[in-house]
């Protein structure tokens, strides 16, 4: 039996799986590094539930999944989203631990984080969860888009161009690449019309075409398509700009040559980068650097190519630290 779930934007199928494999870890913490795991006094309070009492453990995880399948329907709402709020943040702490000791295959970490990932977005879109369970739904979600592209999980999961909405290149006004990627850039966008919190999906999308509607219509730019390779917003999400078949257009003339452009959302001249922003950058340029074999003394602030501030101070510190 097999259910539908989302990856970036897209369907596939992920087995049903009832039970929680046996685990032995247990313990109380973040859930997904975003946060803190809510503690029993602030449940609600409807005692008939076992679970409610228990630490955060895979035992736990599986009380409140057999709760769900077979008691829920007696409780109230309250309990049932809350109840669905743990088994999710749960599931999501436990990728995160299982991907900092390589402790679970790929596939089954794949797996677990978009069953974590499913239950944040049901609970966003369901209207007995509270604002509070709504805001940790929020946090969750972004905690398990940032695990989907960790290297653990062996993949970097995109916004692909059809989701969001981006217009067709013009091929005619496009360089194709010629030779082998040898060097990556990394800038900031400059508007402030970015969340520095993450904001949603439709936020940033509506960005990220903002910038490709300037870099092709812009009369002093007319380019083929967006300028940039890949951008990243603040809640993590790795958005497809430029195809990569095709030489950039963000760091100037020849400087463009084999050169991979990179673009954090938001003026990073007056804020620093998101933690989610920076792990979803690193998880990129670790993936792009194995495929095209790009030595890290080759990723560089746009600043190195140009009389400019860009990436903000926050940032070139950080790739610096990246060498």
């Amino acid at each position: 039996m097999t259910r539908q779930t989302s990856v970036a934007g897209f369907r596939l199928p992920v087995p049903v799986t009832r039970r929680l494999p046996s685990k032995t870890s247990a313990g109380t913490g973040s859930v997904g590094g975003m946060g803190s795991v809510v503690s029993s006094s602030s449940w609600p309070r409807d005692h008939s539930a076992s679970w409610t009492k228990e630490p955060m453990s895979w035992q736990k995880l599986e009380l409140i999944e057999q709760w769900l399948d077979n008691s829920a329907g007696r409780h109230s709402q309250e309990l049932v989203v809350e109840a669905r709020l743990q088994l999710a943040e749960g599931r999501l702490l436990f990728s995160r631990r299982d991907i900092e000791s390589s402790s679970a295959p790929r596939e089954a970490l794949r797996v677990r984080i978009e069953s974590a990932k499913e239950g944040f977005q049901q609970i966003l879109a369901d209207p007995a969860a509270s604002a509070g369970a709504r805001n940790r739904a929020q946090v969750g979600l972004r905690g398990a888009e940032v695990l989907l592209a960790a290297p653990g999980t062996k993949t970097v999961a995109l916004i692909k161009r059809a989701q969001w909405s981006a217009r067709a290149p013009r091929t005619a006004n496009l360089t194709p690449l010629k030779g082998q990627w040898s060097r990556i850039t990394v800038h900031h966008s400059a508007e402030s019309t970015t969340d520095p919190r993450g904001g949603s999906l439709e936020e940033s999308s509506g960005t990220v075409r903002s910038i490709q509607k300037f870099h092709m219509d812009d009369p002093e730019h007319r380019w083929g398509d967006i300028g940039y390779h890949f951008l990243i917003d603040s809640g993590g999400r790795i958005f497809e700009g430029r195809e990569l078949d095709w030489q950039g257009a963000h760091a100037g003339g020849s400087n463009n040559y084999q050169n991979i452009g990179i673009c954090l959302l938001g003026d990073l001249e007056k804020r620093a980068p998101s933690e989610a922003a920076l792990k979803s950058l690193q998880v990129l340029l670790d993936d792009l650097r194995t495929r095209f074999r790009i030595p890290a003394d080759r990723v560089a602030p746009h600043s190195e190519y140009a009389t400019t501030r860009c990436p903000g101070p926050a940032l070139t510190a950080w790739l610096r630290k990246y060498k």
